[in-house]
């Protein structure tokens, strides 16, 4: 759901790279259950969720974005005007996928750890 909008922003921002990729550093199973053990914790049980997310429509998905809440839309605002425009309408053409009779249908991806100290 967001990873086109850091994939876009990390190519006007190339310095900026990993942070813009850093919400999605804890997706390796393995990674994210090393973490647990290092925490102290046991009997650890990590699973992967998928969900449906959906907006009304792209200013829907966008709103928050131009909001400036985060650290990949505080990216985005730091940005000239001319280079927010071609943004927004780089992830809006990617987006239209997505886009099923007017509203943006994706598959959010997530991993739940849970364990016992």
């Amino acid at each position: 759901m967001w990873g086109i909008l850091a994939e876009t922003l990390a190519r006007y921002l190339p310095d900026q790279r990993e942070m813009l990729h850093l919400s999605f550093a804890l997706g390796n199973a393995r990674h994210f259950e090393g973490l647990f053990l290092s925490a102290g914790f046991r009997d650890i049980i990590v699973t992967r969720e998928a969900r449906e997310c959906g907006f009304e429509s792209f200013d829907d998905y966008w709103g928050p974005i131009e909001g400036g809440a985060g650290s990949l839309p505080l990216a985005y605002r730091a940005l000239p005007e001319t280079t927010r425009r071609a943004v927004r309408e780089e992830v809006r053409m990617r987006l239209s996928d997505f886009e099923s009779k007017g509203r943006l249908v994706m598959t959010v991806e997530m991993l739940l750890g849970a364990g016992r100290v």
